[in-house]
């Protein structure tokens, strides 16, 4: 094929689509498709420089985001960035219209199979449908049978998986029932694409995806069993694990639900109930991202431990709404396309409108001989699927000699199907310059009534080679936004409207699941944890060299046992002796800070910092996350992996002022809510038990010449400017004790942290009829007390004749109550270990 003679500014100069494929773009001839004339036109208009200016930004908005298809599980398993191309896939309307009709057709009809095979098996006892290929089925179990869905309906959201032949025709490559993954992947492709070219967006009257998600919500807000009018509906995730968790927590967000886990939920008496801070709270509908086997550790797969015991049995007594249904997954398996065309004439007198694409099952004799004869032709594939567990291995079979591949399949053909080969159509990507890539689209439909609404626009998905889909997401796929193109002016819609009756004023409840809550304490705990090493190690650092190098040897040894009791270094470093024989610790701390291997190294505090904040992003606003995750990236050795102290204070000056924004952003933007409150008991906590940290590795015993000791304490706990401002120069060991231990003023004491601790638990919910106070508020209020009633004078005064007993005891008394307070919350809040009933009829905070 000769080379394409467009040129928009260089854009597309030089695409030429691979041979024998229909191109999305390209007519035969070289020019452009009608539908993709007006958007090459207006991208003429905007230049190659200003396109390159907007796809740089696009970009630094995903890596910002951290836009990615995989959870972060471990520091060596990070999420894989997604790969949003930066032109879009152009579809006129008129085209898409017949697409759209084609596909409410086709889930109509797996919902009319589901139907049927979880309720009268009219199709296998008709032989429509072969039994043994239904029963030998590993996702066709008995627990799923005897539900009665709403409207009868058991497939609320329906997804295909497309692809065009080189004859222009398009086909269905596989039908995605279990769950509608990637709709959030679509949403976020649209956000970013039309901010890029919004003038083009208006232009090409590109329809808008905003009604597919008010009729996600509407289809929804009808599955409660009651019929509310405002129901509580939750999004059930496989949780951080799972490579869909971001688009998760995005559509949680987006959509206004709660997020939960499978431990967030419980039943009681076939009532699906959430796990909050305040006690058990109906759930009306599930929004199910779970995999319909992993939903039930009673009835269904118990290994998996993601489960709510007792769901299957709630499904069946039609006390929730569950979106899809149990067991809609069964029809993802390839086996079932080859029996959809003869379906589709039984159950809806019709020809599929979009065919399948070719398939044989293997367990039918005369597919067995068809496949046999033609196997070189054909790509073999697991004739059962359980969504999320497909057979890498199918790959390297389908290499594997003819001979060998035919005996395999005459060993068990049950377990195998045969496809045709589909050539798929080939799009511009822009890798610098525009090259091909072979496209499949995943369209998605949701039910509403009788029929389905399918979404404008679909998840386009890009890959150099024509590998089977699941390989190809496997190897790193591309993607891009898809427009759908009209003939007039698209209208501007909201997912925002009125509701129809007037609700209720409130301030905040108790409906925080107690597992964010739990993360949330402990991102609070982890956030203090890693700004109170930074400032030692900054500390440290200044006085090993240069300049600011200390003429005593009181401050650094003082530091290196602050360290060694965070477990940042070698203990060895904090007794005298030792020191001397250990490498000098100019040589070992860059290595320690980063080193991965050690749990309280700095580097796997800000990674448990950073992991923390994936699970709970969906609690936090999307400033907070992009703090994180700037810290995350930030916080990495020198280029080679040589980092010296140099390297070392630049990134603690770096990191302390990302923490300050981190703080900044939770205490002036973050709203009052439990989400806060527990937040703020993990930073209050922390912060206390590291100025106690600080405090008795300074003073116990009391150093010989004090000045150095004082300022550089001062130093690390932040509050050295003001102490000069009170005092000046004259560094006397009271007034220190006073701003560390009992200034009401100060931020950084003790009694502060105190304050705020008695503060946060007082508003915790509880039951405000119960006489007394509960475990926690005793503990606290304790804390308060002592530090409240202290003579720090005289405590001073007595530490500097050599009597450093009653500091001694007070640091003990506070270092035994601090994790008892800590102990005291996760049991009544985190863990319910407290009767549900002492958390009833909790008042609002």
């Amino acid at each position: 094929m000769t080379t394409s003679p467009l040129s928009v500014n260089h854009l597309f100069q030089g695409y030429t689509p691979p041979p024998g494929v229909f191109d999305e773009f390209l007519l035969d001839g070289g020019q452009p498709r009608p539908q993709a004339k007006l958007f090459l036109d207006a991208l003429s208009r905007i230049g190659r420089e200003e396109f390159d200016h907007r796809w740089e930004q696009a970009q630094r908005t995903v890596q910002a985001n951290d836009f990615a298809y995989s959870g972060h599980i471990t520091p060596g398993d990070q999420p894989r960035p997604w790969e949003l191309d930066a032109i879009p896939f152009l579809i006129s309307s008129t085209e898409w219209d017949v697409i759209a009709t084609a596909l409410k057709q086709r889930a109509r009809l797996v919902n009319l199979v589901l139907s049927d095979l979880y309720g009268q098996q009219t199709l296998l006892t008709q032989g429509m449908l072969p039994a043994e290929l239904v029963f030998s089925h590993p996702g066709f179990l008995r627990a799923y049978h005897g539900q009665v869905p709403r409207d009868n309906c058991f497939l609320h959201f329906y997804a295909a998986d497309l692809a065009r032949s080189p004859n222009g025709k398009w086909w269905v490559m596989a039908d995605r029932t279990e769950a509608a993954s990637g709709i959030g992947f679509a949403l976020e492709n649209r956000i970013l694409t039309s901010r890029m070219f919004p003038e083009l967006f208006n232009q090409c009257h590109v329809k808008r995806l905003a009604p597919f998600f008010i009729a996600v919500q509407d289809r929804l807000r009808s599955l409660a069993p009651q019929g509310l009018e405002n129901p509580r509906v939750v999004l059930l995730s496989h949780g951080p694990q799972s490579p869909n968790y971001f688009e998760d927590a995005y559509l949680a967000r987006y959509l206004g639900y709660t997020l939960v886990e499978g431990g967030d939920l419980a039943i009681r008496r076939n009532q699906v109930m959430l796990k909050t801070l305040g006690g058990l709270i109906p759930v009306d509908v599930i929004f199910r991202r779970q995999n319909s086997g992993d939903c039930d550790s009673l009835e269904l797969r118990s290994s998996s431990g993601r489960g709510i015991s007792g769901l299957t049995q709630a499904a069946r007594s039609g006390q929730v709404g569950i979106a899809n249904s149990l067991g809609s997954g069964l029809i993802e398996s390839a086996a079932f396309m080859a029996y959809m065309p003869r379906l589709c004439k039984a159950l809806l007198g019709e020809e599929l409108k979009l065919p399948g694409v070719a398939t044989w099952w293997c367990g039918d004799p005369q597919g067995l001989s068809y496949v046999l004869k033609n196997l070189e032709k054909l790509t073999i594939q697991s004739a059962f699927r359980i969504r999320g567990q497909d057979h890498p291995a199918m790959e390297s079979w389908n290499q594997l000699p003819l001979k060998k591949r035919a005996e395999l399949i005459q060993a068990n053909p049950k377990q195998f199907v045969a496809q045709e080969k589909v050539i798929r159509s080939s799009v511009p990507v822009w890798k610098g310059e525009t090259t091909p890539a072979h496209l499949s689209l995943r369209a998605y439909a949701v039910s509403a009534g009788d029929s389905y609404t399918v979404m404008q626009g679909a998840l386009a998905r890009t890959a150099k080679a024509l590998d089977p889909l699941e390989v190809s997401i496997r190897k790193g796929e591309g993607s891009k936004d898809t427009w759908i193109l009209s003939d007039q002016p698209v209208e501007h819609i909201s997912l925002l409207k009125e509701q129809g009756r007037t609700i209720s004023l409130r301030r905040s409840g108790s409906e925080l699941p107690s597992r964010a809550a739990d993360n949330l304490f402990w991102l609070g705990r982890q956030l203090e944890r890693a700004e109170s090493l930074a400032r030692l190690l900054r500390s440290l650092v200044n006085r090993l060299g240069g300049e600011t190098r200390s003429n005593s040897d009181l401050e650094v040894p003082i530091l290196l046992r602050c360290l060694a009791d965070e477990g940042q270094i070698e203990p060895g470093y904090a007794i005298e002796k030792m020191r001397n024989q250990l490498p000098a610790i100019e040589h070992v701390l860059p290595t320690a800070v980063f080193d991965e291997t050690q749990s309280a190294s700095l580097r796997s505090i800000i990674n448990e910092l950073f992991r923390l904040g994936s699970i709970v992003r969906d609690r936090v606003s999307l400033d907070t996350w992009r703090i994180i995750r700037r810290i995350d990236k930030g916080f990495q050795p020198a280029r080679f992996g040589v980092t010296n102290l140099s390297d070392v204070l630049t990134m603690m000056n770096d990191l302390i002022t990302e923490l300050a924004a981190f703080s900044g952003i939770i205490m002036e933007s973050m709203t009052r809510t439990q989400a806060f409150r527990f937040l703020e008991l993990g930073r209050r906590l922390e912060r206390s038990l590291q100025i106690i940290s600080l405090v008795k590795n300074s003073f116990i015993p009391m150093p010989d010449v004090q000045a150095p000791v004082l300022e550089t304490v001062l130093e690390v706990a932040d509050s050295l400017m003001t102490y000069r401002s009170r005092y000046l120069s004259n560094l006397q060991l009271a007034a220190v004790l006073d701003l560390l231990l009992t200034d009401e003023s100060n931020p950084r004491s003790l009694v502060f942290q105190f304050m705020q601790l008695s503060k946060q638990v007082e508003r915790l919910p509880r039951n405000r009829e119960l006489p007394g106070y509960s475990a926690e508020q005793r503990l606290a209020m304790t804390l308060l007390q002592s530090v409240r009633m202290l003579d720090i004078q005289e405590v001073s005064d007595t530490h500097c004749l050599g009597d450093y007993q009653p500091l001694e005891q007070l640091i003990e008394t506070w270092d035994a109550q601090l994790p008892k307070l800590s102990e005291a919350i996760s049991h009544r809040y985190l863990v319910h270990a407290v009767p549900s009933h002492q958390l009833a009829d909790i008042s609002p905070q």
